[in-house]
């Protein structure tokens, strides 16, 4: 009975999030309620325990680098780099997309994709902009791009650090495995863009010239707290790295950061407060408990079990349905709280199985659930932040107006990496 009740009130509240009749933040925060009232998650382990609530490594991480980019908008770096991209692309804002997604991609792989979307996404508006065409594809292209690089790297998509971590593979040869899934994924979304605005991306001469005209060099100010800015995010980067290695704590050195870059910045207390998402951490933390109940009473273990009994002993079939099956989900939980629910699973099934480790049992796991993010709003963490910055600015995106771009580049990236794993992987 509590099972049922608590999946109906998962149930509920996501069709109100894609109803976008509601603040999400509201709907996640009332339902995180909820579970706790019904008893499904006690308060003390849903404020503790990250596997069944909050996952404080998420949101002090996203907290710290809110602060750290709010310093850097100080700048004038978002838009410096703005204007140097409109001129690398001559103006073309069909050059100019391609050249974002490319670049959220690349840089997700050395930095957490929820970092880049904060990074680039203003930049990317900004470009949009002044280029005179709709920021939306540019916002899309900077989500979907950091999701698809990140699949890359232990550091570059939650979901990777989690699988890293259980299965005790190092940097390198996750990205041995990983990178020509990322590769392959990255070569189909760019040619999706390319065909899906195709028609939506006017390249007038007038604006091509605007922004070939731009000055770059009259963009950048408050040049002490960039350079701090720019440093201390070199040591958030390192911390990443590091930290596959040493054990160290990213998210500890994010907010460390971020405090050190605000007190730098000398903005007033407001204007700090300001560069903070409140309503995303408060999103993040309702859905945490929301899925954290499900993983409670048992939801998703059942579900995983299922899976089990229904795919038989054949690792090849029971690769590319994990893949598929985790595409899917992790695109309708959010991808995080999948892949945690999940990393046991996997174990019994790598056992039954006498599979070697890192068995391909892992590695269909996290390209599922890294390019699953992709699917809607809520696969992934970056979505989300993304979308909050979009809207911070004036730009809608809505429930569908992601999931009619995410579903197909999900959908086309997932098939696209079969062939690798049947032939080389398996």
């Amino acid at each position: 009975m509590l099972m049922t009740i608590t999946v109906a009130i998962f149930a509920i509240a996501y069709i109100l999030i894609a109803s976008d009749k509601v603040p999400h933040f509201l709907v996640t925060s009332v339902g995180a309620i909820a579970v706790l009232v019904i008893g499904a998650v006690d308060p003390v382990t849903a404020l503790t325990d990250h596997h069944m609530g909050i996952d404080w490594n998420v949101i002090l991480l996203l907290f710290g680098m809110m602060l750290l980019v709010g310093a850097l908008q100080t700048t004038g770096l978002f838009e410096y780099l703005a204007a140097l991209s409109a001129d690398i692309a001559r103006g073309n804002p069909r050059v100019t997309l391609l050249l974002i997604l490319g670049i959220s991609a690349l840089f997700s792989t050395l930095l957490p994709n929820l970092t880049i979307v904060m990074l680039i996404a203003p930049v990317a508006i900004s470009l949009a902009r002044t280029l005179a065409v709709s920021p939306v594809p540019f916002v899309l292209a900077t989500i979907i791009g950091s999701n698809v690089g990140g699949t890359a790297t232990l550091i570059g998509d939650p979901p990777n650090l989690i699988i890293g971590s259980r299965i005790g593979i190092e940097f390198i040869p996750f990205l041995v495995v990983m990178g020509p899934i990322a590769l392959i994924g990255l070569v189909v979304t760019a040619l999706y863009f390319v065909v899906a605005y195709r028609h939506a991306l006017p390249n007038r001469r007038i604006d091509r010239q605007r922004a070939v005209d731009l000055d770059e060099s009259t963009m950048l100010r408050n040049k002490p707290t960039l350079v701090a800015g720019l440093l201390l995010l070199a040591v958030v980067v390192g911390s990443y790295i590091a930290g596959s290695l040493a054990s160290l704590p990213p998210a500890y050195v994010a907010l460390t950061a971020g405090v050190l870059a605000a007190i730098i910045s000398r903005a007033p207390l407001s204007n700090v407060a300001a560069s903070v998402e409140w309503k995303t951490l408060a999103f993040f933390a309702g859905l945490f408990i929301l899925v954290g109940a499900l993983v409670s009473v048992g939801a998703l273990r059942l579900l995983s079990t299922w899976l089990i009994g229904v795919v038989g002993t054949d690792v090849p079939t029971i690769s590319l349905i994990l893949l598929g099956f985790s595409g899917l989900v992790s695109g309708i939980v959010d991808n995080i709280p999948y892949v945690t629910s999940m990393v046991p699973v996997i174990a019994d099934m790598n056992s039954a199985l006498q599979l070697a480790e890192p068995s391909v049992l892992w590695w269909a796991l996290a390209t599922g659930a890294d390019f699953g993010g992709n699917l809607t709003i809520v696969g992934a963490s970056a979505n989300i932040v993304g979308v909050a910055i979009a809207h911070r600015e004036g730009v809608k995106i809505s429930m569908w107006g992601f999931a009619k771009v995410g579903i197909p580049v999900t959908v086309l990236s997932l098939v696209a990496t079969v062939p690798y794993f049947l032939f080389v992987l398996v």
